[in-house]
């Protein structure tokens, strides 16, 4: 069972920014993108966290669960909880012109869901 969680977070975050995000930077004007990542981003980081938590519990459940997938369900739960807890602040960097700080805090958000993906592939290859 608990490789479905794992698929399902490899899938989500590929829908997300190789699909849906690209598609609406062509597609929408910069205002209309602005308000439309703000509405879908914090729920892309809650869906991804709980395919973490769901990972968690389907180990737990397990007769055989191993390390590597604990630490990678944790990761998958945790990651995305901060990613979502800096919103805020890339929000605010954002509307307040601070090109650095967004960049910085857009950077770390993207290494960990990046953590998240690789993570979880590489538990599926397991």
């Amino acid at each position: 069972m608990y490789y479905y969680f794992a698929g399902m977070s490899v899938g989500i975050i590929i829908l997300q920014t190789s699909i849906i995000a690209p598609s609406m930077v062509k597609t929408l004007s910069r205002e209309d993108f602005g308000r439309s990542i703000r509405t879908i981003w914090p729920k892309f980081f809650l869906l991804v966290a709980a395919t973490g938590v769901g990972g968690m519990a389907a180990l737990f459940a397990s007769a055989t669960p191993t390390t590597m997938h604990f630490g990678t369900a944790a990761c998958t739960a945790l990651f995305p909880l901060a990613c979502y807890a800096i919103i805020p602040a890339t929000n605010r960097a954002t509307d307040n012109g601070d090109d650095a700080a967004f960049k910085r805090l857009h950077i770390i958000s993207v290494l960990l869901t990046i953590a998240v993906l690789v993570a979880n592939l590489a538990a599926l290859a397991n």
